[in-house]
């Protein structure tokens, strides 16, 4: 099993306004990281690519996911509905160095979210308790579809996502410099014969997200 990723979250100015357009500073000139299959293996043909870019500003975590998608779909359009079931993108945070303790947040095309506190004393799924009451205040959301949602004729582009996160709301303090957190962040596309990929690859099978060891780590700039 490889070592987790590691990524330098740059620190930027001023705020980002949140409209999933990610055609704009700072996002052009952030590198973004590819997600890679979940269970560590070679991408299979068609395999369709995901960008992912982290940003802060002092008071907010940025994340912004361009997702290559044929065909964009889903039903659920409101709070932690089962969004998991169809397409969605998500972000596991756990701030500080303790990844037994994390944020669940996901997204799918129609806008739908869901927000969760984790608990995993012994990162099983098993063992671990999932607060849905928990609200992530203050979470700024935006979704944009390239592509007509209303046809299913495999033709679409993709689908942006782009979050502003505020520190206070996931019980943190502004990070200093060179502060370490544990994350990972997925999609999931149930599309055909299913997608299921990572950051930080769990290498579980059947694919399992909920594996707090195999998060990546974010050193704040």
């Amino acid at each position: 099993m490889s070592t987790a990723p590691t990524h330098r979250v740059t620190r930027v100015a001023p705020r980002i306004r949140i409209d999933a357009d990610l055609d704009k500073e700072p996002w052009t000139r952030l590198a973004p990281l590819a997600l890679v299959p979940s269970h560590g293996g070679v991408a299979p043909a068609g395999f369709q690519a995901t960008a992912l870019r982290c940003c802060h500003d002092g008071e907010r975590l940025y994340v912004a996911f361009h997702c290559v998608d044929r065909d964009v779909w889903g039903s659920f359009t409101g709070r932690n509905e089962p969004i998991y079931e169809e397409e969605v993108v998500e972000a596991f945070l756990a701030p500080g160095p303790d990844p037994h303790r994390y944020f669940e947040l996901e997204a799918n095309p129609l806008g739908a979210w869901f927000e969760a506190r984790v608990e995993s004393p012994d990162g099983q799924r098993a063992t671990m308790r999932v607060d849905r009451d928990w609200v992530c205040e203050g979470w700024e959301r935006a979704v944009r579809v390239h592509g007509d949602l209303a046809r299913r004729d495999g033709r679409h582009e993709g689908w942006c996502v782009e979050w502003a996160i505020p520190f206070a709301s996931l019980g943190a303090a502004a990070p200093a410099p060179e502060t370490r957190w544990r994350a990972n962040f997925y999609r999931i596309d149930r599309a055909g014969d299913g997608q299921l990929s990572a950051w930080s690859p769990t290498y579980a099978e059947p694919p399992d997200f909920h594996l707090p060891e195999r998060f990546g780590v974010l050193i704040f700039a």
